[in-house]
């Protein structure tokens, strides 16, 4: 069977290609989480090889959830993910860690970048700004460089921080994804079928072929 995502790269063949057309490819994602930003872009290439919609479903890192998050975990997800982008040619590294109010100004704009058809866009700039580039995204300077190159107009985002209009969508997700049996991020659902972690994409890519 050809699959483009873990098992080696081959082929689709078109009867492939063509089966997850009318299917939603749910991503569960955190904008505090570097595994969420090194699947990202594989994320949206699988969706787009499939034809299925892709659903950005954003939750609140745990830790703003109330989990605790030892800083050994810490430590050790941040060299696994350095390791990971590595081996994908990736960047990573340049770190400004948007834990609490810059997860909470993303997420204000998130719900209009989805709106305009830009979610996926302002996700990866925001994502790549934060884990790769050192971008601050709790100052104004850091979020427009962010929401500009995602397309956004930067006045109309920035009368949206400090709102509250985002947090029962993402309290929504929350609840969905810990329905699923699922606690973490970067995590996956296609019909049924769902699954955590950036290494396990393989399991979503059967379902959108099923």
């Amino acid at each position: 069977e050809a699959f483009l995502f873990d098992p080696p790269a081959s082929p689709l063949a078109d009867a492939d290609a063509a089966a997850g057309k009318g299917k939603e490819l749910h991503y569960y994602l955190s904008f505090r989480s570097p595994y969420t930003y090194i699947v990202a872009e594989r994320v949206q290439a699988l969706a787009d090889a499939y034809g299925a919609e892709l659903k950005l479903r954003f939750v609140l890192p745990m830790v703003m959830r109330g989990l605790p998050v030892p800083r050994m975990k810490g430590m050790y997800i941040t060299k696994d993910v350095a390791r990971e982008a590595q081996r994908m040619g990736i960047p990573f590294g340049k770190i400004a860690d948007p834990v609490g109010t810059p997860v909470e100004r993303g997420y204000s704009i998130l719900p209009m970048a989805m709106e305009e058809g830009a979610g996926f866009e302002f996700c990866h700039s925001f994502l790549k700004g934060v884990w790769a580039e050192g971008i601050d995204a709790g100052s104004d300077d850091g979020l427009k460089q962010i929401v500009e190159r995602a397309g956004l107009d930067w006045n109309r985002a920035r009368s949206l921080i400090g709102g509250d209009h985002w947090r029962a969508e993402a309290e929504a997700n929350r609840a969905e994804m810990m329905g699923l049996g699922i606690w973490g991020v970067p995590s996956f659902r296609v019909g049924d079928v769902a699954t955590w972690g950036q290494d396990r994409m393989w399991i979503i890519e059967d379902a959108l072929k099923g």
